[in-house]
C-alpha cells in the first residue's frame, strides 16, 4: 500500500528560520558582517523544502497539478516583486542619472524575467565593487530559485516513475550538481555563483531532507543506529545553529565561494529542519514572536532593503543616518507588502481557472515591464533634464606600462623591461611605481619630464599593495620583488610612488604587520638602501562619493547650477584624513607631496582645469586623472617638485 503522508501542517520556527535568514543578509550589506551573505543559502534549503513537500504530498496523492503549482508560485512571489521593481522604476526616473537609470531598466528587465542571475553572471561578480551600485543585484537568488520551481516538479514527475529508487536518484541529482559547483567554483568561481546548475543542490537538499521527512522517517535509525540517530535528531537544532554560527564567522568575500564552503549552511539548515519532538531550546529561539512576524516579511525585506540602500549610495547619502532610514524603510515597506499586497493575493483560492489567470497575468506582466525595462536601457527614453548633463563617457589614453597582477594574470616581465629604455642618454632616470592611479599620472607625467629630458619609466602594478613583498597575492608579491631587482640594478636618481592609499590601508590582502601609512615611508627607505638616490611619495587624491562627473551631475548640473571649480560636495573625507596620518608618520630622507594640500583650500578640492568634458575634469571617476588632470598635475606640483629634487 502507498505511504501517504498529511500535508505539512504550518510549522512557525520555519519563519523564524527565515527571519535569521534575512537578517543576516541584510547585516551583510547593511553593517559588512563578514558571512552574512549565507542567509541566502539558508533560504534556499528552506524552499527547496518546503516546495518539494507540498509537491511529493501531492504526488502520492496522484493530485499533482502543474498548472496549480505554477500558478501558486506566481502567486506567492510576483506580485510583491512587480510591486517593488516598478516603484523603483518610478524613483529611477526621478532621482538617477542617466547611465545609473539605463542599468536599472537593464537589469528590472532581467529580473521580472526571473534571469537577474544570468544578466550578472556577465557582469561584475556579486562581492565585487560595481555590484554595489545595481539597485536589483539582490534579485540573481531569486532567478535561481525561480529556474529551480520550473524545472524541479518535472524532475519529480520522471522521478516518481522510479518507484523503488526515488531517493537513490534524488541524492544522484543532488550529488552531481554539487560535483558540478566543486568544479566551477574552482574554474571560475562567477559562474559557480550564478549558475542554477550549480546552486540547485542546496534547494535539492532541502528536497531529499523533505523526501525523506515523508517516505524514509527510519533511514537515520538504519544508518547509524537507534542511539546515534536519537541523539542526532534530539541536538539537531543545536548542531544546526551551531553549524550557521561558525560558518557566518569563518567565511568571507573572499572566501572560495559557494565550493565547499557551502556545505555548511546547507548541512546547518538541514539540521535545523529536522522534526525534533518537544526541543524547548527550538521553540523558545525560534517561534518567539518577533521572530516569527518577520519571517512572515521576510521576502518583502529581502525584496526592499537592497535597492533602497543603492539609491541612498547613488544620491550620494553615504552617511550611518541614510543608512539607517534605508534600512527602517525597508521594513515599514515590507510590513506594508505582506499586509496589503502579499495577504490578500494569496487568499484567492487557485483553481484550474483561477490558476490560467494567474499563469496569463505573470506572464503579461513580464512582457510589460520587461519591454520598459528594455526601452529605458535603451536610452531611447530622454528625461528634460538629461541634455544638462555631462553624458559622455571619458576616452582614457594608454600608454606606458602597467602589469596587471590579478591572480587569474600572468606578468609578461620581459615586455615590461622595454619600458626600461633610456631615451634620453646621460640624464636622470625617474621610477613611477603605484598602482592604477600612478598610470593615469604617467599620461600627463612622461610628456612633462620628457622636455625636460628626464626619463620616466613608470611600471605600476594594478591590483597591488604597492611595493609591499607581503602581500597576500603571490603575483604581486613577485612583481614587487621584481621592483626591487630592477631599482638594485638601474639605480634611478628617483623613485615616485603614487597610489590609491585609502584603497590599501584596508585591503583584505594587506600582509604587512604595520599599519598602511607606517609600511609606505619604510618601504620607501628600503628602496633607497636598495639603490634609489631619492624617493617620493604622492600623498592621496582627492576621491569623490560615486564619481566627480556624477557628483558634478546630481549637485549642480542636474540643478540648473555651474560645475563650480572647486567644492567640498561630494567629497570622500577618508581621503583628506589618510593625508594626516601620512604625514603624522613621516621618515626623514623622504620627499612627500601633499596632493590634498596642493588641490584643496577652504572654497573645496579642484574639479576641472578647463570647461570641456569630461576631458577637462581633474579626474574622469572616483580618483583616476584624465590627461588634462595628470597634465594639471605634472605643471604646477608633481613635475616642478620632481625637477627641484634632480637640480
Amino acid at each position: 500500500m502507498k505511504n501517504i503522508v498529511a500535508i505539512q501542517a504550518y510549522r512557525p520556527e520555519i519563519d523564524g528560520l527565515r527571519a535569521l535568514a534575512v537578517l543576516l543578509v541584510v547585516s551583510y550589506h547593511y553593517f559588512a558582517v563578514r558571512g552574512g551573505f549565507v542567509g541566502v543559502d539558508i533560504f534556499f534549503v528552506i524552499s527547496g523544502y518546503l516546495i518539494s513537500y507540498q509537491i511529493f504530498s501531492d504526488l502520492d496523492r496522484s493530485s499533482f497539478s502543474l498548472i496549480a503549482f505554477y500558478a501558486k508560485r506566481i502567486r506567492r512571489i510576483f506580485p510583491p516583486l512587480l510591486l517593488m521593481i516598478v516603484v523603483m522604476l518610478i524613483a529611477g526616473w526621478l532621482l538617477l542619472l542617466p547611465t545609473d537609470f539605463k542599468s536599472l531598466g537593464k537589469h528590472a528587465a532581467a529580473g521580472v524575467s526571473y534571469v537577474s542571475n544570468l544578466l550578472l553572471w556577465t557582469e561584475a561578480g556579486y562581492f565585487d565593487a560595481p555590484s554595489g551600485y545595481k539597485p536589483f543585484l539582490h534579485l540573481w537568488s531569486l532567478g535561481i530559485e525561480e529556474q529551480f520551481y520550473l524545472t524541479w516538479p518535472l524532475a519529480m514527475i520522471l522521478v516518481y516513475h522510479f518507484r523503488h529508487n526515488k531517493l537513490l536518484v534524488l541524492l544522484g541529482l543532488t550529488g552531481l550538481s554539487f560535483g558540478l559547483s566543486l568544479l566551477a567554483t574552482i574554474k571560475n568561481q562567477n559562474l559557480a555563483f550564478y549558475m542554477p546548475v550549480t546552486r540547485f543542490w542546496e534547494l535539492a537538499a532541502g528536497g531529499v531532507l523533505a523526501f525523506c521527512a515523508q517516505h524514509e522517517q527510519n533511514m537515520l535509525s538504519r544508518c547509524l543506529g537507534a542511539r546515534i540517530s536519537h541523539w542526532l535528531i534530539k541536538f539537531s537544532f543545536e548542531l544546526g545553529l551551531s553549524v550557521l554560527v561558525l560558518v557566518v564567522l569563518l567565511v568571507d568575500k573572499n572566501s572560495v565561494y559557494p565550493g565547499c564552503w557551502a556545505l555548511m549552511p546547507v548541512l546547518g539548515t538541514c539540521l535545523i529542519l529536522v522534526r525534533q519532538p518537544a526541543s524547548v531550546f527550538k521553540q523558545k529561539i525560534l517561534t518567539q514572536p518577533v521572530l516569527v512576524l518577520t519571517g512572515k516579511i521576510s521576502y518583502g525585506i529581502y525584496l526592499w532593503h537592497w535597492p533602497l540602500l543603492v539609491l541612498m549610495h547613488l544620491s550620494d547619502q553615504t552617511s550611518g543616518l541614510a543608512k539607517m532610514i534605508a534600512l527602517a524603510a525597508s521594513f515599514i515597506l515590507a510590513y506594508a507588502t505582506y499586509r496589503f499586497v502579499e495577504i490578500p493575493v494569496r487568499s484567492i483560492a487557485v483553481t484550474r481557472a483561477s490558476g490560467i489567470k494567474f499563469i496569463a497575468f505573470g506572464v503579461l506582466s513580464t512582457v510589460l515591464v520587461a519591454g520598459a525595462g528594455l526601452l529605458f536601457s535603451s536610452g531611447v527614453v530622454h528625461r528634460d533634464w538629461d541634455e544638462t548633463l555631462i553624458q559622455s563617457q571619458y576616452a582614457e589614453p594608454v600608454s606606458g606600462c602597467a602589469a596587471d597582477a590579478r591572480p587569474d594574470k600572468t606578468i609578461d616581465y620581459a615586455s615590461l623591461q622595454l619600458c626600461e629604455k633610456i631615451k634620453h642618454p646621460g640624464r636622470p632616470t625617474v621610477f613611477l611605481l603605484g598602482d592604477s592611479h600612478a598610470f593615469g599620472l604617467y599620461q600627463g607625467l612622461e610628456p612633462y619630464l620628457d622636455r625636460h629630458e628626464i626619463n620616466l619609466m613608470g611600471l605600476p602594478a594594478m591590483y597591488c599593495t604597492p611595493v609591499s613583498l607581503l602581500d597576500k597575492r603571490a603575483t604581486c608579491a613577485q612583481y614587487n620583488q621584481w621592483l626591487e631587482t630592477e631599482i638594485g640594478r638601474l639605480h634611478p636618481e628617483l623613485v615616485v610612488i603614487f597610489a590609491h592609499h585609502v584603497l590599501w590601508s584596508d585591503d583584505d590582502n594587506y600582509g604587512e604587520q604595520t599599519p598602511y601609512a607606517t609600511h609606505i615611508w619604510k618601504a620607501a627607505e628600503h628602496l633607497k638602501s636598495l639603490g634609489a638616490r631619492q624617493v617620493l611619495i604622492i600623498g592621496q587624491m582627492p576621491t569623490w562619493i560615486n564619481s566627480l562627473p556624477h557628483n558634478l551631475n546630481l549637485n549642480f548640473l542636474r540643478k540648473g547650477l555651474p560645475v563650480p571649480q572647486r567644492t567640498m560636495t561630494g567629497i570622500d573625507q577618508d581621503s583628506l584624513i589618510i593625508d594626516e596620518r601620512l604625514q603624522a608618520t613621516r621618515l626623514p630622507g623622504i620627499e612627500y607631496v601633499s596632493l590634498r594640500e596642493g588641490l584643496c583650500t577652504s572654497e573645496g578640492c579642484l574639479t576641472t582645469v578647463g570647461s570641456q568634458y569630461p576631458n577637462d575634469l581633474l579626474v574622469h571617476d572616483y580618483g583616476h586623472l584624465t590627461k588634462n588632470g595628470a597634465s594639471y598635475l605634472a605643471q604646477y606640483l608633481i613635475g616642478q617638485k620632481i625637477i627641484s629634487l634632480l637640480n
